[in-house]
């Protein structure tokens, strides 16, 4: 019984702290319409961790894909630069890399550039 209760409380604890974890990351965009011209910037927000930068990959279902690097302190909130995609609806994705073709993504944003 004792066994029981101490697995069941390990569990929780181990959940609560993975969601922990991911708490305070965040990917905004800016302007709220963005266009070819406006082109689109990026503010990050995240939660922790020993990293000064954060990496947001950017996707239109034109082909455009790029990847952009965000200066961030630990706990902290940094702006993109400004990027200039094509026509269409893209998705942005703030993301741990973990290796060159791996990564974890902390938070998404859909956009419709005009």
């Amino acid at each position: 019984m004792k066994l029981t209760m101490l697995a069941a409380v390990l569990t929780t604890s181990a959940l609560v702290t993975a969601s922990a974890a991911l708490a305070g990351n965040s990917i905004t965009f800016s302007p709220a319409a963005p266009t070819t011209t406006s082109g689109v910037s990026f503010t990050v927000s995240t939660g922790g961790g020993n990293r000064d930068f954060a990496s947001v990959s950017v996707s239109c279902d034109n082909g455009y894909a790029t990847v952009l690097t965000v200066e961030v302190p630990a706990k902290g909130t940094g702006t993109s630069q400004t990027i200039y995609p094509p026509a269409g609806n893209c998705v942005a994705n703030l993301e741990k890399l973990m290796s060159i073709t791996h990564s974890r993504v902390l938070a998404t944003v859909s956009f419709t550039v005009t």
